[in-house]
């Protein structure tokens, strides 16, 4: 009698009676058996490979995002040495307006502790904020006193001039753009740590919102701009600080005082 074995069960059966043992309750369960396991691989294989295929064009963005990275660094240098060379011919002029003293904190701005200032008041949340609170946030930390009064003023809305108190004369000095400044600024913010802790929180509040919204990536771009303190944090300083615009302001006052004082009289 010839025998073969079960393709299921393993079993030797006479061939005659393979069909039947097949249908049998016993080889039924191992055949169910297999077949939920082949399903599940099927499912895995597929999963498996479409997780690979989300990373590979994960990590294609990240590559192209970092390539448009080190273009803007690069853009951004050259506009940093553009600047600087014209900032050395009039860094250091000395300023004796008593106009401007009357304005300007008594405290002088000290350059050397901008860094480690910088260091303690920025965080992933505080990069996270929009343009504004961003720059406010350094303002108000930074650039005045503990009464609120600015240590640096813009002195020509125009050409982006600013000066203030130098730490070692006392004297105001003029900083164009406030290049000496950004570049403290620059230096005190640990950019590779932020990169690093902003990336991940952006990318697991992506994950946890189903993977729909702005992708992580290209938001992460966006709002690392801020560490490089380019011309919207200066335009901000200069709107809030600008010397010309508090003197009509004190003007105005001074008119509604007088003209409160006639009517008085009357």
């Amino acid at each position: 009698m010839t025998t073969i074995i079960c393709e299921f069960c393993e079993s030797c059966i006479s061939k005659h009676n393979i069909s039947k043992h097949k249908k049998s309750d016993t080889c039924i369960k191992i055949q169910n058996i297999i077949n939920k396991h082949t399903i599940s691989y099927n499912l895995l294989k597929c999963e498996n490979d479409t997780l690979k295929n989300t990373i590979y064009s994960f990590e294609k963005d990240i590559e192209n995002y970092k390539n448009q990275i080190k273009i803007l660094e690069k853009s951004s240098e050259e506009y940093r040495k553009i600047v600087e060379k014209a900032a050395t011919k009039t860094t250091v002029k000395n300023y004796n307006h008593n106009n401007y003293l009357n304005y300007i904190s008594s405290e002088p701005l000290k350059l050397s502790e901008v860094k480690k200032q910088v260091k303690s008041i920025m965080n992933c949340d505080t990069v996270m904020l929009d343009d504004n609170e961003f720059n406010e946030h350094i303002v108000d930390n930074i650039l005045k006193d503990e009464n609120g009064k600015d240590k640096v003023l813009c002195t020509d809305i125009n050409r982006k001039n600013f000066t203030y108190k130098d730490e070692k004369s006392g004297q105001l000095v003029c900083d164009p753009e406030l290049e000496r400044i950004r570049e403290q600024l620059r230096k005190g913010a640990d950019v590779k740590s932020l990169k690093k802790n902003l990336l991940e929180k952006l990318v697991k509040e992506y994950e946890d919102n189903n993977n729909t919204g702005i992708d992580p990536y290209k938001k992460f771009c966006d709002i690392i701009q801020k560490l490089n303190f380019g011309s919207p944090f200066v335009d901000h300083v200069a709107k809030k600080t600008y010397i010309k615009s508090k003197n009509y302001k004190d003007k105005e006052q001074s008119y509604s005082i007088l003209t409160d004082n006639k009517i008085t009289n009357k």
